[in-house]
């Protein structure tokens, strides 16, 4: 048995009953965003994505690696209020493209 649904009427889709599951669309009655004061929580004012840095944190493991910003977090319990994620520069096979998450006065940048 064949089923056919006109949409808009200019669309016609053929299809067999045991494909058919009807759903409905999801749809979130939410409300516009606002407008953020936090220059650091719009993803086009962090001038730090992408730039390159070398890990300061006194003690850490990872001392001296470099690697590329990711992200920003802002309003976290630290020092600077400022958590930075970023991407490990140095190949390691059992964990290929690693990222950590670091204080902003444990991190320089690269010149």
């Amino acid at each position: 048995m064949r089923y056919v649904i006109t949409k808009s009427g200019s669309q016609r889709f053929d299809f067999h009953a045991n494909w058919l599951k009807l759903s409905t669309a999801p749809f979130l009655h939410v409300s516009a965003p606002s407008e953020s004061t936090d220059p650091l929580l719009k993803a086009d004012k962090v001038p730090w994505l992408g730039t390159t840095v070398i890990v300061t944190k006194h003690g850490h493991q990872l001392k001296g690696y470099q690697g590329t910003v990711k992200s920003v977090l802002s309003g976290q319990a630290t020092a600077s209020g400022l958590k930075i994620e970023i991407q490990l520069a140095s190949y390691d096979p059992a964990n290929p493209f690693s990222r950590a998450f670091f204080d902003h006065d444990d991190l320089i940048e690269q010149r």
